[in-house]
């Protein structure tokens, strides 16, 4: 009986493992959106949390690229007239960490701020079709779009 019950117990836990493995390398090999994506539109939430706000930038010089070798998500360039370069830390799941950004010092547009401001709160990323969508936490969201 003991023999039977050891090995039932070996075969549970080896199946545990190698499930646990197939989980690990899925994460690894997330494959990130290719290509650069340009800034169309923001989308600022109440305090509930709700969409209020919509801003459309069909002028916008801002720009977001993934690196699929290092993990990583840029974001440079002018999305009305303050320069900005942004950067983050890839996960898995569409999770965005370590978010770094920074602006020229000269005078803002009317809702440069406001995108810089959501950038560096941004959690996460979703990619829909030709955009990407970057989520921050019952603040908002930025929709960037396929490049041409």
């Amino acid at each position: 009986m003991n023999n039977k019950f050891l090995a039932v117990l070996l075969v549970i836990a080896t199946a545990f493992i190698a499930c646990k493995k197939d989980k690990v390398q899925e994460e690894e090999n997330t494959v990130l959106p290719t290509g650069k994506y340009r800034l169309i539109e923001m989308m600022q939430s109440d305090v509930e949390g709700k969409d209020s706000v919509s801003i459309k930038y069909p002028l916008s010089s801002l720009s977001l690229v993934f690196d699929q070798k290092e993990k990583t998500a840029q974001v440079y360039g002018i999305p009305e007239t303050l320069p900005m370069r942004a950067s983050y830390k890839v996960g898995a799941n569409g999770g965005l960490a370590e978010a770094k950004v920074s602006t020229a010092k000269s005078v803002p547009g009317e809702n440069d701020l406001t995108v810089a401001d959501l950038l560096a709160s941004g959690n996460k990323y979703e990619s829909k079709g030709g955009s990407v969508v970057v989520h921050t936490k019952n603040r908002g969201y930025l929709v960037f779009s396929m490049q041409k």
